[in-house]
């Protein structure tokens, strides 16, 4: 059994060398698990959340919850700002791939509330399960996909 598992992580290892980083794909490959596992994340705590077990919630200021979509909204920001203030010839590896970190979480946050903010209006809550926001999870994996599969004519 654990051969099999050794030869299984080989494999998918084996794929990922030839196909992503020889490819230089690295980066979106990284932002786009990280925002799939950001929506997870999310969703889980909602879920946590709604069933009545305790959890930290850390977005509220006085009465009012201020919804993580803020805070993906601040963190793509951050990863922008932190690209963009380094000298561009001097680009390390640990500061795109930080970029990139923050990036996917931020969009995942964005992407999770993206339904409840679209069906919500004045005095009515939004519905959070609405599914405006699988729609926009969707097509952003398209796009991040797309980017990961396809070569770039250089």
């Amino acid at each position: 059994m654990i051969f099999l598992i050794k030869k299984a992580v080989d494999f998918v290892w084996g794929l990922y060398e030839t196909y992503i980083v020889k490819r230089g794909k690295k980066l979106f490959f990284i932002t786009f698990i990280i925002f799939l596992l950001t929506i997870l994340l999310s969703r889980f705590i909602v879920i946590w959340i709604d069933s009545g077990r305790p959890f930290l919630n850390f977005f509220r200021v006085s009465d009012y919850h201020v919804h993580h979509f803020y805070l993906g909204i601040f963190l793509i920001i951050l990863s922008n700002w932190f690209f963009l203030s380094w000298n561009k010839k001097s680009y390390s590896e640990k500061v795109k791939l930080s970029c990139s970190v923050l990036f996917g979480v931020g969009l995942g946050l964005i992407t999770d509330e993206f339904g409840l903010l679209l069906t919500m209006e004045f005095d009515v809550k939004g519905d959070y399960w609405a599914p405006h926001s699988y729609y926009l999870m969707c097509i952003l994996s398209g796009i991040f996909l797309s980017s990961i599969i396809f070569p770039w004519k250089k």
